[in-house]
């Protein structure tokens, strides 16, 4: 038999396909396993994308069983410290978006929304606690967005609240000062010679009648669902109605708390879209003011 000559092979053999150079056998190499990389990580993408769906549903849920009055409220104390902090930092005009990164930015373990910083700085400056270096006017385009790039600084009167280690509310409504002894007294006018001993207090029959603000104030929440305003603005509004009913009911409402707590009630009361309800709620302010005291609304 003639051999190959290259080979070595007898003449006429064939190599096999798993046959090598020389006639040995080489085991076929074993195929990528691609197609289980592929569905093993397309099993690890969805199961990412529901545990994330998971988690901002149960924030979700979470921010809709808070109290939206007590957030706005824990965002406005927070802001105010947040700014004090930078202040006695060295920087006068921190940029507000910075906040969102502190701890402050979140309310009982759910961490704040834009929305809520926005209402907190609306609050703050309507109040003259804080200033906004060129803010927009809140109907502007992009006014949302902007409101973080701005930059904010503390006045004298917020360096006094956030120094004063009261709320902000305490620091602008102060409750009056737990009584000693209490005289119900009546002076009549004209009276002389009546004294009342040392820290005692004296309530009379001749002081302020605010009667008209606080039944505008109960107008006000009762008013609210017809209003039209997003959910931040209406709780600002019911916020608001909430301190002038709380100012007008005291015993003896102090004129100038009375004025600040119309005041930020009106102007909670401006963001609304023009509407019956709206106009009713403007004219029965004004008229209210003016009977408490007596004109300038």
């Amino acid at each position: 038999m003639r051999s190959n000559d290259h080979d070595g092979q007898p003449a006429g053999s064939h190599r096999g396909p798993g046959r090598g150079l020389f006639g040995a056998g080489r085991p076929l190499k074993a195929a990528t396993p691609a197609a289980g990389t592929f569905r093993a990580g397309k099993a690890k993408r969805t199961a990412q994308r529901e545990r994330e769906a998971a988690r901002r549903e149960a924030l979700r849920e979470a921010r809709a069983a808070q109290d939206p009055t007590a957030r706005a409220v824990h965002t406005r104390n927070a802001v105010l410290r947040w700014a004090h902090q930078r202040y006695q930092a060295g920087d006068r005009a921190p940029a507000c978006g910075g906040f969102m990164k502190t701890p402050g930015a979140s309310f009982d373990g759910v961490p704040l929304e834009l929305g809520d910083l926005q209402g907190a700085l609306e609050y703050l400056t309507e109040r003259d606690l804080v200033e906004l270096h060129h803010p927009m006017h809140w109907t502007d385009p992009g006014y949302r967005e902007s409101r973080t790039a701005q930059r904010l600084s503390l006045t004298r009167l917020g360096i006094d609240c956030a120094e004063s280690g009261t709320t902000v509310s305490d620091f602008l409504y102060p409750r009056p000062p737990a009584p000693g002894d209490t005289y119900n007294t009546t002076v009549h006018a004209g009276a002389q010679g009546t004294q009342i001993g040392r820290q005692n207090t004296m309530h009379n029959t001749w002081g302020l009648d605010a009667n008209a603000l606080l039944r505008f104030a109960g107008e006000v929440l009762a008013k609210l669902p017809e209003l039209g305003l997003d959910a931040p603005a209406e709780a600002e509004l019911e916020h608001e109605a909430d301190a002038l009913r709380d100012v007008a009911s005291a015993r003896q409402p102090d004129p100038t708390a009375l004025r600040r707590a119309y005041d930020a009630v009106m102007n909670a009361l401006g963001r609304a879209p023009e509407s019956t309800a709206g106009q009713w709620l403007h004219e029965a302010g004004t008229a209210a003011i003016n009977n408490v005291l007596g004109g300038g609304g």
